[in-house]
């Protein structure tokens, strides 16, 4: 398990001994996890206060196949809580992003990004949403956002991932 996190990109400024340690402190403490309102990953049914959310993602074999990495919305709370200054989101968010690269995303993340680099926006806009901008005051949606999306998407390597991997 430590060796998946020392090769993610997650304190890429930090000496190896210094990440190890890290996620050792990371994987036997669970604060974040058991402290009320702190995570709210912790609350599925699978994790209890003895295998927390935290565990199960960085104990996980292969960290970057786990399914219930994407169950982390980069709130910060627990990082917020840590007593030790560790920050298991940097973890996580390192390791989401080691997934993406692989090609191990949730479909709903999937959908999310598919959907920003379509349309320039989280959700649909819909006829309701153009009517309350007139009444508002606010000017007609543009397609630049999408122009300027798609230049992102493809300098990045974003575009054109649909369907790779699974979760």
């Amino acid at each position: 398990m430590i060796d998946l996190v020392l090769h993610t990109d997650c304190y890429s400024t930090g000496e190896p001994a210094e990440l190890r340690k890290a996620a050792e402190i990371c994987l036997k403490c669970g604060a974040c996890c058991v402290v009320k309102h702190s995570c709210h990953a912790q609350y599925g049914s699978q994790f209890t206060p003895n295998h927390t959310y935290v565990y199960d993602c960085l104990g996980a074999e292969e960290p970057r196949k786990n399914p219930n990495l994407w169950l982390c919305v980069s709130c910060h709370k627990c990082e917020e809580v840590c007593p030790y200054e560790v920050s298991p989101v940097r973890f996580i968010e390192a390791m989401k992003a080691e997934a993406f690269r692989e090609g191990f995303v949730h479909p709903m993340v999937l959908r999310e990004v598919n959907q920003i680099i379509a349309t320039g926006y989280a959700f649909p806009l819909t006829g309701a949403s153009e009517r309350q901008r007139a009444n508002l005051g606010l000017e007609p949606v543009s397609d630049r956002a999408v122009e300027e999306l798609a230049v992102i998407a493809r300098k990045t390597r974003l575009a054109g991932r649909p369907g790779e991997g699974k979760p």
